[in-house]
Order: structure tokens, then sequence, then C-alpha cells
């Protein structure tokens, strides 16, 4: 004899199942006791307070079949655990959520916060409406860091922006902001950076020389060095002072940019 499939498809009466529930056309054969472990709404709804203890069949409308299945599945061990996926986390979810099963709440949140951080910074949006719809905390702050990868004009003209609340809102704004100083911070340094090498090497090839404790700290020092130290490498290379009158324009413009924030 063949070995039979565990958990079925729940058609038929199997292993003492001793109450059927019926979604759209489709009778569900599953055991009492099964759901009471895994749902408190369950429990209540088999306990003496509710009509349906009694009841061979309790019909839950408002459900579609195929996703009431996949729950089941996940309720009942096999020998192939039935996986959250990106296809079904959303549907199992509200499903979990309605019936209160906190495992299987808890495996649709781990993966939606895992996906979070896989979408284009404008679905983000979408995925925090959502969170905030059943005020899934972890959901809801990874959203809001994400988020953060949005542009200021971005999120002012997000189709769901005014579905955003308000704290969250401020939170993204802010989140932007800081974003853009640690990006302009890094600008900056690199820029400082890469314009000292060049007054260095001008320096070196105008053949200034410095003993160490006389070498320029700044980048503004270094280009008073090459403006002032002398005239005659004027002869010798015509387009240096006008470098580094652009170079020093340069370095103007990124003493400025924190005057920006």
């Amino acid at each position: 004899m063949a070995a039979e499939s565990y958990p079925p498809h729940f058609a038929e009466p199997w292993k003492l199942s001793d109450v059927v529930l019926v979604v759209e056309d489709q009778r569900f054969h599953v055991h009492r006791g099964t759901l009471a472990i895994w749902s408190p709404v369950f429990e209540k709804m088999l306990s003496a307070e509710f009509k349906e203890k009694n009841n061979d069949e309790i019909l839950l409308p408002g459900k579609k079949e195929s996703e009431f299945e996949e729950m089941l599945q996940m309720m009942y061990p096999s020998l192939e655990e039935k996986l959250v996926t990106k296809e079904n986390c959303y549907f199992l979810f509200e499903l979990a959520h309605e019936y209160q099963i906190e495992v299987i709440t808890q495996k649709c949140v781990n993966l939606m916060v895992s996906m979070v951080k896989d979408k284009r910074e404008y679905d983000v949006v979408g995925m925090l409406i959502y969170a905030q719809k059943y005020q899934i905390k972890s959901l809801i702050s990874t959203c809001i860091f994400e988020a953060r990868r949005l542009t200021l004009r971005g999120l002012r003209q997000h189709r769901m922006r005014d579905q955003i609340e308000a704290d969250n809102y401020v939170q993204i704004a802010e989140g932007i902001m800081q974003r853009f100083e640690e990006k302009y911070r890094d600008v900056k340094v690199t820029l400082e950076g890469q314009l000292k090498k060049v007054c260095e090497s001008l320096m070196s090839h105008r053949g200034i020389y410095c003993r160490y404790n006389q070498r320029p700290k700044t980048t503004t020092g270094f280009l008073n060095k090459l403006r002032y130290e002398g005239e005659p490498w004027n002869l010798q290379c015509q387009p240096i002072p006008y470098i580094v009158e652009q170079l020093s324009e340069m370095n103007t413009q990124i003493e400025s940019i924190p005057s920006l924030f």
C-alpha cells in the first residue's frame, strides 16, 4: 500500500477529524484541538461561549479557499515544511493576524522586513502604508529607515504621501536630511583631499621646498604658498597662476558646503 500523504488536502475526514471549516465551496476536515492550540480565536469560537461549539460545520465567509488551505498546511506538521514566500506572505499574514496565530504572523513579518531592503525606494512607501494599517512596528521602523533613500522632492510628490502618518513622515524627512548631510560631509572631505594633492603636485612641479615644520597644514595654506612664493616660476609655467585661482575658487565653494545645512 502506498504511504498516506500527510497532511492531506483536508477534503475528506481523516485521523479523527472532528470539525469542518467551509471556505467558499470547499470543506476542510480539521481537528478542534489543533485549531485551538494554534489560534486563540478558534479556541474561543469552539468554546462553550459560542454557537459554533457544537456545529459540525463552521462557515468562514470572506476567505479564499486556496489561501486558507495554505494556512492550514502551515498549522499541520508534514515532512516538507510549508514556507512563507514573497507570493504568499501577505495573505498568510492577514489570515494569521485575523486568527491571532503568532508563529505564522511573525514568519510573515520577518520576510516582509527582509523584502523591504530589495524594494526600490519609491515602493518602500507602499510597504510602510501596509505596515501602518496593521501596526507592524518592526516593519514600520525598517520602512522609515529605507525610505531615507528618497529625495525630499520624491517624498513630497509621492502619490501615497497623504497616507503616511505624520510622525512617520517627519522621521523620513529627517532621515533624508541626515543622509544628505552625511553625503555632503563625505564629498567635502574627498574634494579637500584631492585639492590638497593637486596643490602638493604643483608645489613639487614649481620646485618649492618646505621644511617639514613649515609645510602648510591646510589647502588654503598650500594655495597661498603657490601664489606668493616668488615670481620666477611664472616665466616657466604661465598657466599656473590661472590654475591657482581656479583651485582657490574651488576651495571656497567646498568650504561653503556646511552652510547649506
